[in-house]
């Protein structure tokens, strides 16, 4: 009855642990998502940046594990180097030992008022910013609420002779501490569990620092796990990023085994509570390990790109930024639903000038090509709307929300624009097989319609791009030209037509890719009206 009394005891805190956690980490991507989000689009190729970045990513999702995870859904997507994502990377082993000082707390039954203040002020403000606050103060109080649980449980251990044996030789055979907590935490996927549990069993009193220590080593080395399960099937950056955080943990953790007593005896003098001395242990190795090789990223991709070898997959039809790693994390999967469909708008766009060129240069390999770029355009629409209803908005700002929904409308819209632009090539073939030519004047008018329209999409596709309403203000604006045109251009080729100046089947297909061209520019201008109105 005892043996069962301290199973559940220790499963019943460590699940209230991971169950906080989990709150805690949805309410700070819900309230910081924006912000995190802008963090990770301004990545560069200094690695310093990117472990700064790392350890403000995994201090708010509160997971290294998590944040691998993401990472390699972004380099799946093509969003990041894989360079870029070691920095990352090397910054979320130093993010992660945050959640290992806020349980070192000693807040006595601290955490019972603060669970009730976090309820309260989630369930009173919801969907507001101070609900998300109250939501972070909930995650607190249940962290603290496991953690009290889980150590009240393991005091037991204390009167277990073979357990206390098997702790014993953790701390004495470091080798075995490492082994043991490697496979502890690879069984149970998280490093910030194993590392809780590790404390708890420090403040139940049966566990020295110098087993402690060994214990959070193997854990460092078993939360690689998570990543290198996250990688089958992904790009092959992907596979080397995982195999990079493998090969920086595992040589981290072996340089520092035999110097185990000596940094037990370090950090013994850091604190007097054995708890918070674990917490330090884990905090100064992994600032250690990060900080010495900052300046060896190059070597790294040097060495992983030699060890998993391979080329990247590339097509125009493929998504390149929608990963389903990163719909853990809405803010992050909406940011890179925003570049597919920006990186389809660049392909309309390309259909509209080939379209241009293709017509009025009389060039049939141009024509085709513009049907060649239509299949990526209705590839890509169907997946990123797809994608799009994945998104759990529940979990994004009003702002994201506001953004998912303009990109559910916005993809449509830049769809039929290269529909229309197909409808044009489908006239110019037409107007090739028939060998009809139009006259100068309408060969001018369409080239200075292609033109405004043009800039028109482009115009609030930059919009949407900056977020900018007063471009969105001028691309609507721009759209009344657009029509005038078309009105002014009808009426021209009508008194052409009296005066014998060109052939009517052939201006038949200029009146049907005038209204073409004017159908682009009210999609255009749908796409400048969803930035002017939910963005």
């Amino acid at each position: 009855m005892a043996s069962m009394s301290i199973v559940m005891s220790a499963a019943g805190g460590l699940a209230l642990f991971l169950y906080g956690l989990r709150i805690l980490s949805d309410a700070l991507k819900r309230a910081i998502g924006e912000r995190m989000r802008g963090l990770l689009e301004r990545l560069t190729g200094k690695a310093y940046r990117g472990v700064i970045v790392g350890t403000v990513t995994s201090g708010i999702l509160q997971s290294s594990s998590m944040t691998m995870v993401l990472l390699i859904g972004l380099i799946n997507a093509g969003a990041i180097t894989l360079a870029q994502g070691i920095g990352v990377m090397l910054g979320s082993e130093i993010g992660t030992t945050l959640t290992a000082q806020i349980i070192a707390f000693k807040i006595g039954h601290y955490y019972l008022p603060i669970i009730a203040i976090g309820f309260l002020l989630s369930e009173i403000f919801r969907g507001k910013r101070v609900g998300d606050i109250g939501r972070i103060v909930l995650g607190f109080g249940l962290l603290f609420l496991g953690m009290s649980i889980l150590s009240g449980g393991l005091k037991g251990l204390a009167q277990s002779e073979p357990v206390l044996r098997l702790l014993e030789s953790c701390g004495s055979n470091i080798l075995l501490g490492v082994v043991v907590g490697t496979v502890v935490t690879a069984i149970i996927q998280s490093s910030s569990a194993m590392t809780a549990l590790v404390i708890a069993m420090g403040a139940a009193g049966v566990l020295t620092l110098p087993a402690a220590i060994a214990l959070t080593l193997g854990a460092n080395i078993g939360t690689t796990v998570t990543a290198q399960i996250a990688s089958i099937g992904a790009s092959v950056s992907s596979r080397r990023l995982a195999m990079a955080q493998l090969t920086v943990n595992v040589a981290g953790v072996a340089v520092f085994i035999p110097l185990v007593p000596w940094f037990a005896h370090m950090v013994s003098l850091t604190s007097a509570s054995l708890p918070r001395q674990i917490a330090n242990a884990h905090t100064i190795f992994n600032v250690a390990v990060t900080l010495a090789l900052i300046p060896c990223v190059g070597g790294l991709v040097w060495f992983v790109t030699r060890f998993v070898r391979g080329r990247e997959a590339k097509g125009t039809a493929v998504p390149q930024f929608l990963s389903d790693e990163v719909l853990s994390t809405p803010s992050i999967a909406l940011s890179q639903a925003r570049k597919e469909v920006l990186r389809m708008a660049d392909l309309s766009t390309a259909m509209i000038r080939t379209c241009h060129r293709g017509l009025l240069g009389r060039n049939r390999t141009m024509v085709a090509e513009v049907f060649e770029i239509e299949e990526a355009v209705d590839s890509l629409k169907r997946a990123i709307e797809e994608y799009l209803d994945r998104i759990h908005s529940e979990a994004l700002s009003e702002k994201e929300a506001r953004l998912l929904h303009a990109l559910q409308h916005v993809t449509g819209d830049i769809e039929r624009v290269g529909d229309q632009s197909v409808n044009i090539a489908q006239r110019a073939i037409l107007l090739l097989r028939e060998q009809q030519e139009l006259s100068e004047p309408a060969i001018r008018d369409l080239n200075d319609m292609f033109e405004k329209t043009t800039a028109l999409f482009a115009q609030s596709i930059q919009a949407l791009r900056n977020e900018d309403r007063g471009l969105a203000s001028q691309a609507m604006a721009l759209e009344e030209e657009v029509n005038r045109l078309e009105r002014e251009y009808k009426d021209n080729h009508l008194m052409r037509l009296e005066q014998g100046q060109c052939s009517s089947p052939a201006g038949v297909r200029y009146v049907e890719i005038l209204h073409n061209l004017e159908r682009m520019g009210d999609h255009a201008v749908n796409i400048a009206g969803d930035v002017m109105h939910t963005i």
